[in-house]
C-alpha cells in the first residue's frame, strides 16, 4: 500500500549480495527466530507478515544451510540489478532465514494458498516487468504484499494485488470511481506498479531503497537521506532509521521469492497451480446488467466477476465508447452477439 506526499505507508521484503558472510546484527529491529505465538491469528488480507511481528529479543547464531546460500547466489545472479555497486561482500543475514521460516512453518498454510493463487498472474506480471526493464523477481513484492490476491483490501484502505491507495493509483493512471476500481485489474495494477517501483529506482538509484520506498512512501525515505547523509539501506536498517517494518521488507520479498522459486526445498512440493485465465475482451454497452449478460452467455456470474474484478457493481460501467469486458476463450462471439443486440456496435 502507498501513501500520498507526506504520509508514511508500513509493509515488509529485502535483498542479498552474493557471498557467504552471515549478518549476525541486520536490522536492528528484526524478531528473533524463536517461534512467536499466535501469529496465523493475526493474518490480515494486505499482506503475509502481521505488523506486530517484530521483537528485538535474542540473536541467532547459527550458520546458513549450504542449500539456502546457493538459492540466494542463484536469486541475486538472476536479479543483478538489485545489487548496488557499492555493496560487497554479499550477505546472507538473519532476516532472510526467519522470514524463511515463516513463511514455511509459521505460517504454512496461507503462504500455500498464496503460492496457489500466483500460477494465475506471475506470467503475466512477469511479461510486464520485463517489458518495464525491471529485475524479474520484484514480482513477488505482490506476494508479500497481497498474496495476489485481486480483492485484498488492507485497514489503510490499500486495494489489490500491488495495495495502491487511491492517491497513487490516480497518479498512475489507474481509475477509482463509483463503478470501477482499477486497482483490482491484476493486468493494469502491475503496469502501474513497475512504473511506481521504476521512478523509486531513478529517485533513489537503488533497489533496496526503491523496495523501501515503496513500503514506506518516498518521501520518508528521502527524508532520511537527508537528514543522516547515508543512501545505504543496510545503514538505515541496521541504526534504525526506517521504520522496522520496512528495514525488513527486503529480507520478507528474498524469502517470499525464495521459496516460491523453489517450493520443493521447502515442503510445498504439493502445491496445485493455479492456471492463468484464459480470456477475450469484448466490447459491451455500458448500464449492462452482469447477471442477464452471464447468463445469456449460460455463465456463472461469479466468473464474469472473477474475470472483471475491477468491477464495483454488478452492472457494465457507462461509458460512451463502451467498455471492454473479459469473457472465458470461447464464449467472444456469442458475447459480441449479445452486445450487438443490446445496441453495441461489434468491433
Amino acid at each position: 500500500m502507498h501513501f500520498p506526499t507526506g504520509s508514511r505507508r508500513y509493509k515488509g521484503v529485502s535483498v542479498l549480495s552474493l557471498g557467504l558472510v552471515l549478518l549476525i546484527g541486520g536490522c536492528a529491529s528484526s524478531p528473533s527466530l524463536a517461534p512467536l505465538p499466535g501469529l496465523a491469528a493475526k493474518q490480515t488480507a494486505a499482506g503475509l507478515i502481521p505488523r506486530d511481528y517484530f521483537s528485538d529479543e535474542g540473536r541467532d547464531q547459527e550458520a546458513p544451510e549450504p542449500q539456502m546460500v546457493s538459492a540466494v547466489q542463484a536469486f541475486l545472479k538472476e536479479n543483478d540489478m538489485f545489487l548496488d555497486q557499492e555493496q560487497s561482500p554479499a550477505v546472507l543475514n538473519r532476516q532472510v532465514r526467519l522470514f524463511v521460516r515463516h513463511f514455511s512453518e509459521v505460517n504454512r498454510d496461507n503462504f500455500a494458498r498464496c503460492l496457489s493463487r500466483s500460477g494465475r498472474y506471475l506470467p503475466m506480471m512477469r511479461r510486464i516487468f520485463r517489458e518495464h526493464g525491471l529485475p524479474p523477481d520484484l514480482v513477488y513484492l505482490a506476494l508479500v504484499e497481497s498474496g495476489f490476491d485481486p480483492w485484498a483490501r488492507s485497514p489503510a484502505e490499500a486495494v489489490g494485488p500491488w495495495q495502491f491507495i487511491e492517491a497513487t493509483a490516480r497518479r498512475y493512471g489507474l481509475t477509482v470511481n463509483d463503478w470501477l476500481d482499477e486497482r483490482r485489474d491484476p493486468e493494469k495494477a502491475t503496469h502501474a506498479a513497475a512504473r511506481y517501483l521504476k521512478d523509486l529506482y531513478r529517485q533513489f538509484g537503488s533497489w533496496y531503497l526503491a523496495a523501501a520506498g515503496y513500503n514506506a512512501g518516498e518521501n520518508l525515505v528521502e527524508g532520511v537521506i537527508r537528514r543522516h547523509d547515508t543512501r545505504d539501506f543496510w545503514t538505515m536498517a541496521d541504526r534504525r532509521l526506517l521504520p522496522r517494518e520496512t528495514c525488513n521488507y527486503v529480507p520478507q520479498l528474498i524469502a517470499a521469492a525464495l521459496i516460491a522459486k523453489h517450493p520443493e526445498h521447502y515442503g510445498f512440493g504439493e502445491v496445485e497451480y493455479q492456471r492463468p485465465w484464459a480470456a477475450d475482451r469484448v466490447r459491451v454497452s455500458g448500464g449492462i446488467d452482469l447477471h442477464k449478460f452471464a447468463g445469456g452467455l449460460g455463465l456463472p456470474v461469479q466468473l464474469l466477476k472473477e474475470l472483471n474484478p475491477e468491477l464495483k457493481l454488478a452492472y457494465i460501467p457507462v461509458r460512451r465508447e463502451g467498455y471492454y469486458l473479459r469473457v472465458p476463450r470461447g464464449k467472444a462471439r456469442e458475447a459480441r452477439l449479445l452486445a450487438l443486440a443490446a445496441g453495441e456496435p461489434v468491433n
